[in-house]
């Protein structure tokens, strides 16, 4: 069973599709909003994250030497729980993102909802080139390389549709001291919609770890 924070999610995101490829009755709308402005309260007494807990979840999930399991030929896996393009728990993320190791690569299947669309049913040329973005960086946990995105190159070769899986490959072809480059594609039905290239600024592994507490 989920845990309580991706089933939250997964309803937020639900509430998302819902209102942007449906019409809706201001009655219900107006008790939408009470209901979920009461949520938006009890979520607000949560503990407010650091910035340097948020980069200790970071590493412990993404930064394979520092401590981020290890993905085995075939096994599933997120990139990182918080990730707004596959994270279970954000509900940002498309309506659904499964991503596992194959060799070398990085797949991925993912379905996008109503509320990712751009032109009628097609998912938003932003978010596909964000989604490229997410996958291609998800390479790093079995290259075991650390990096940050420099450039960014999609090409669009037909729609990508929603409420559809597509299909996304993903992996390293080139690397030197300072950057790698990552090659991916995109396929609906064995057709090719979109390709990406991006060069990854390497950086160092302790980029990402906390600063020494000096007050020890």
């Amino acid at each position: 069973m989920s845990d309580p924070k991706s089933l939250l999610a997964e309803e937020i995101h639900a509430a998302a599709d819902h209102m942007s490829a449906r019409e809706i009755a201001p009655e219900t709308l107006t008790e939408a909003h009470l209901l979920v402005a009461r949520a938006n309260e009890l979520l607000s007494t949560g503990k407010l994250w650091t910035e340097e807990e948020r980069l200790i979840r970071f590493a412990s999930q993404m930064v394979v030497p520092l401590g981020a399991p290890i993905i085995a030929d075939g096994a599933e896996f997120e990139a990182f729980t918080e990730s707004p393009y596959s994270g279970k728990h954000n509900p940002m993320r498309p309506t659904s993102a499964a991503y596992r190791r194959v060799g070398d690569e990085v797949h991925a299947d993912v379905l996008v909802g109503p509320a990712l669309e751009g032109a009628p049913g097609r998912a938003h040329g932003g978010l596909t080139a964000a989604v490229f973005d997410d996958i291609m960086g998800a390479t790093q946990r079995i290259t075991g390389l650390s990096g940050y995105t420099r450039t960014l190159t999609v090409t669009y070769r037909a729609k990508l549709p929603i409420d559809e899986v597509v299909h996304f490959i993903a992996e390293l072809v080139d690397k030197d001291d300072r950057t790698f480059t990552i090659d991916a594609k995109a396929l609906h039905e064995g057709t090719t919609v979109a390709t990406a290239r991006a060069v990854f600024t390497s950086v160092r592994f302790d980029t990402f770890e906390p600063p020494e507490d000096k007050t020890r």
